[in-house]
């Protein structure tokens, strides 16, 4: 059976409308900046096999704006190098969208990813975040150092020194 022009239009726009509000941003949460600090410590080998406990400090930034906009910076650093990357909305190393009442970003390893899962009161004023690892089937988990090297993993990521906070205003303004 067919619809008519204007019931199937009707669907579209709801279906694209529900999907907007759906991945909107909450109200608590515009114009404010969330930072989730970390440390992950991989046990692993390097590509000549020589065993290493791979220890990164890592700061995450996010802010969003007043229109829902999600821009994140990365502060990373291993135990010889560190590195800090920006991603506005759109951008590749930009993953973070939200789902209800979670912030979920996924940071791509060279064989795995790392999922971060954020959560805050209904304020908007605190926050918690947790963090979900897989690996791609039958593949070890591969990651790259900030010092360009890749590392392959001997046993499962570890997450410590979890620290997630919430602020108002832009944490990039002016700099």
């Amino acid at each position: 059976m067919r619809l008519p022009k204007i019931v199937g239009a009707f669907l579209i726009g709801w279906s694209l409308l529900s999907a907007a509000v759906a991945h909107a941003a909450p109200a608590e949460l515009l114009n404010k900046t969330i930072t989730v600090s970390y440390t992950t410590t991989i046990p692993g080998k390097s590509a000549d096999g020589q065993a290493i406990s791979g220890v990164r400090n890592v700061v995450r930034t996010i802010y969003i704006s007043s229109a829902g906009r999600v821009f994140g910076r990365v502060f990373r650093r291993d135990r010889d190098a560190s590195a800090t990357k920006e991603a506005a909305p759109g951008e590749s190393g930009n993953t973070f969208r939200f789902e209800g009442n979670k912030l979920i970003g996924v940071m791509q390893f060279v064989s795995g990813a790392v999922q971060m899962l954020i959560t805050w009161d209904a304020t908007g004023q605190s926050c918690n975040a947790t963090f979900l690892v897989g690996r791609d089937s039958g593949r070890a988990l591969q990651w790259k150092g900030v010092n360009g090297r890749t590392y392959t993993a001997t046993a499962p990521p570890a997450f410590s020194g979890v620290n997630c906070s919430i602020a108002a205003g832009n944490a990039f303004a002016g700099q």
